[in-house]
């Protein structure tokens, strides 16, 4: 009885090891990443929208050789009833690999409302709002929680 317990198990466990989790996900504290040809993979930024704290795919995208940019999505959870702002949540921007090469990845952060798009900071910024957004590389640890500006996350992406 063991034995055929142990095989009816073993399909499970076999299937647990193949990525069925789903695609890897790095946050704005991962902003070097490698990854292989045909993985499937996912930025995730912290954002509240009720705050109006924001995250945009920026120019240039990321070489169409080496990286494939499939869509954008949202987890919002709602906050105390009645408080402005309480919920939280994340902005997720899913990739993936095609070709072994290194790519870059730039995200607009946009914190109090102060943009609507990348487009909007680069053509003409708001007031208060530089028209050139500092630019954090893969290699500065500052995170959304150190900025209260517009500012541009570098992601270098390397595919093998």
């Amino acid at each position: 009885m063991r034995i055929r317990t142990a095989l009816a198990a073993l399909p499970l466990v076999a299937l647990a090891g193949c990525g069925l989790t789903g695609p890897a996900t790095y946050g704005t504290d991962e902003r070097k990443v490698t990854v292989e040809a045909g993985d499937e993979f996912t930025l995730e930024v912290p954002a509240s929208p009720s705050l109006g704290e924001n995250w945009y795919l920026a120019e240039p995208r990321p070489d169409s050789a080496v990286l494939r940019y499939e869509s954008k999505g949202e987890d919002f959870e709602g906050g105390d009833k009645g408080v402005t702002g309480a919920g939280g949540g994340t902005q997720q921007f899913e990739f993936t690999a095609l070709a072994p090469g290194k790519t870059t990845v730039k995200l607009l952060y946009c914190p109090h409302g102060l943009c609507h798009s990348a487009a909007e900071v680069t053509a003409s910024p708001s007031p208060g709002v530089s028209a050139s957004p500092p630019v954090l590389t893969a290699a500065e640890t500052a995170t959304p929680d150190d900025n209260d500006n517009p500012t541009y996350y570098l992601y270098t992406i390397t595919v093998t």
